[in-house]
């Protein structure tokens, strides 16, 4: 299930997010990626929880030994206990948390992004499929983002939003409907 995942999220990168389709970009530089490698470390952390007792006693804190250095040398923090469905990448790197309830197939992430609890409401945000974050953009609170959804750069969700939507704006409206799962799987990352 571990390299299913990791498969999964490398494949959709590289299918989506080389501009230049070159051996060295498609094979060697997604996947030292410092997006890529934080999600394979969210992976092996999220894995981690998930076994039984005696093997679970030994990874969880081998994981949390090595989270400081990789939130150091990314600049990623992503809960390990939260479920991310395959297909996740962060395609930028850096001031990036990611603490939701759960997170749905094909989440696409830039840089500068918050999704988590807010400072005056508890909860953390449920997101469904194929949802894009621009760069800049925070979803706050226990709010629920619905499937085929683009959060455009800079945006800030504090209420729910439906399906087949783009949100913009501070705090973030529906500037958009009618948003198919082809386009937000594929939408290149400079373009939101």
């Amino acid at each position: 299930m571990l390299f299913k995942s990791i498969r999964s999220d490398i494949l959709r990168k590289q299918e989506n997010y080389v501009l230049i389709n070159r051996f060295y970009n498609r094979y060697i530089k997604v996947v030292l990626q410092h997006g890529t490698l934080a999600v394979i470390f969210y992976r092996f952390g999220n894995m981690a929880y998930k076994k039984v007792w005696p093997l679970r006693f030994i990874l969880v804190p081998v994981f949390w030994l090595l989270n400081p250095f990789f939130v150091w040398f990314s600049g990623i923090s992503i809960n390990p206990r939260q479920n991310i469905g395959n297909g996740f990448v962060i395609h930028n790197f850096s001031t990036i948390t990611v603490d939701a309830e759960s997170i749905g197939e094909n989440l696409t992430i830039n840089q500068d992004v918050y999704i988590g609890e807010s400072w005056e409401r508890n909860g953390k945000p449920v997101l469904g499929k194929n949802v894009f974050m621009g760069c800049g953009s925070k979803i706050l609170g226990p709010v629920t983002i619905g499937d085929n959804v683009v959060i455009a750069a800079n945006a800030v969700v504090l209420k729910d939003v439906p399906s087949s939507c783009m949100a913009a704006s501070v705090p973030a409206l529906v500037v958009a409907k009618q948003i198919d799962d082809d386009y937000v799987k594929s939408v290149p990352a400079h373009s939101a």
